[in-house]
């Protein structure tokens, strides 16, 4: 039996362009499949055209390959996988799944990811020609589905599935399947079966480019229960942590085969006991391996000094601290567990050992009032004062699978339909907001956004003028050396495809 597995094209909107990166979840997936024995492909159609730029529907950027090169790269194959992870792609994704299905009528159409976890019953009936919805993580549950397959056995056994009924409009949902507990003894990504070099040779990633970079997973899941994340519904909350000396095996094996000196770890949470990030250092430090390492939406409970200073000697560069918000009430409303007066503290101490920092805040949280807007606005313009490298500001939105959404979808206050979809692309368009908030308006929360922006890079600048010469000569050069520039970088490129066409 052959499967095809499709990782979809990036996509859009506005000057912020998207991060162009190997794909995690798709690779694992491939990886399992091999191991038990199937014929599998992956068609990277980000990767295998990455130089290809299409706008669709007027404005919106399509990043790889088109339907006619598709057309020409798709074999012969009994199941087609599809991964569809963010939401705001989901139209797209639809199209491409109803495209494959004219092409290759007879085969068994699968779709897994987090879009997919959380609107399972919804993309089966939004999308006729799907087959097969895969809930949560799917290394165990695919390859189950396989077998099912190929042994020409019911689907009602296999826990985890969303699945048609007779090619008809009916469906079945079966229990969810149990996490993954020992993730230790899932293969490697099949990379090889991705064009790494394409992502390589040109240093892309989605924090700063510090040279031949791959993405990672020290850990699975995330033990929180934020309101606004759907965490909890994609992966329950159980965390599960790898062995930190498999963890470094893994470096070393891409050190080997791919000359790879960077590495992005993609964790939900990477951090939650001192314990793992210390053992995963001190390996590194005991092996003397000279990379640098990047590291997501760090919580801070469980963080010091001592753990910074050690992170930065393993060769750690890049920390986001996940903020939010500089409002205590807001993060409580939103079942947060973190404190403002901690992450400052924490900033000040990541910065004495030159690591990159960033936070990430969000605005416009239901129950955000102006003087939690200030207390953000100040929180940020002391960091700013102290040297702090990098902000994001990201609207509010009501993702499928958070508690937030389902409360709003309760309410008939969200419609699903494509309007919905292409709304949530406006965490990256600084130009278009969907206001969720009583207390804000869309264009209220656009200045908003654009006010804390100007407000803590101007206070950057002005505090820390080398930055800004260093900015204009990186700029210039097309050098990235920090997040910002990273932005412009694409923006420039955006400016290309939108004005000057080249694509």
């Amino acid at each position: 039996m052959k499967i095809s597995l499709i990782r979809p094209p990036a996509y859009s909107v506005g000057l912020m362009g998207a991060h162009l990166v190997p794909f995690l979840g798709i690779s694992y997936i491939a990886a399992v499949t091999r191991k038990a024995g199937y014929d599998v492909d992956i068609i990277d159609m980000c990767g295998e055209d990455i130089e290809c730029t299409e706008i669709v529907r007027g404005k919106y950027v399509v990043y790889g390959m088109n339907f006619s090169a598709l057309k020409k790269r798709l074999k012969d194959c009994d199941v087609i996988g599809f991964s569809s992870m963010f939401s705001q792609d989901w139209v797209f994704h639809r199209e491409l799944i109803q495209y494959v299905s004219r092409l290759n009528p007879e085969a068994v159409l699968v779709a897994g990811g987090e879009h997919v976890s959380a609107l399972a019953e919804y993309c089966m009936k939004d999308c006729p020609q799907l087959d097969v919805c895969v809930i949560g993580e799917g290394e165990g549950v695919f390859v189950q589905l396989l077998d099912a397959l190929q042994n020409k056995k019911e689907f009602s056994g296999i826990r985890g599935l969303v699945y048609r009924i007779n090619k008809g409009s009916n469906f079945h949902c079966t229990q969810r399947a149990e996490r993954i507990r020992d993730i230790d003894k899932i293969p490697y990504p099949a990379w090889d079966l991705t064009p790494m070099e394409n992502y390589l040779s040109r240093e892309l990633n989605y924090h700063i480019s510090r040279g031949r970079t791959i993405p990672m997973l020290a850990t699975r899941g995330c033990p929180y229960s934020c309101s606004f994340c759907s965490n909890p519904h994609m992966w329950s909350t159980p965390w599960i942590t790898r062995g930190a000396s498999l963890v470094v095996d893994e470096m070393q094996h891409y050190i080997t085969r791919y000359r790879a000196d960077n590495f992005v770890f993609s964790d939900l949470t990477a951090m939650v006991t001192k314990e793992s990030i210390v053992n995963l250092c001190c390996d590194i430090i005991k092996r003397r391996l000279n990379i640098t390492w990047q590291l997501p939406t760090l919580r801070t409970e469980d963080l010091d000094f001592d753990v910074l200073e050690l992170m930065q000697e393993a060769g750690c560069r890049e920390l986001d601290f996940a903020v939010e918000s500089g409002s205590k009430n807001v993060l409580i409303s939103v079942n947060k567990k973190s404190n403002p007066d901690k992450v400052f503290s924490l900033v000040k101490d990541g910065l004495t050992t030159g690591m990159n920092l960033s936070t990430n805040i969000v605005i416009g949280l239901p129950e955000e009032r102006f003087k939690d807007f200030l207390k953000t606005y100040f929180l940020l313009m002391k960091l700013a004062t102290k040297g702090l490298q990098e902000v994001n500001v990201f609207p509010f939105i009501p993702y499928p699978g958070s508690e937030l959404f389902q409360d709003l979808l309760n309410r008939k206050r969200i419609r699903l339909n494509d309007e919905y979809f292409f709304g949530l692309f406006g965490y990256a368009d600084l130009a278009k907001n969907v206001s969720w908030s009583k207390n804000f308006a869309p264009l209220t929360l656009s200045l908003m956004r654009l006010f804390l922006f100007v407000s803590f890079y101007s206070l950057m600048f002005i505090t820390h003028p080398g930055r800004m010469v260093r900015l204009a000569v990186n700029i210039a050069r097309g050098n990235t050396t920090s997040k910002l520039e990273g932005v412009v970088k694409r923006v420039l490129k955006n400016i290309k495809v939108y004005f000057f066409k080249k694509y």
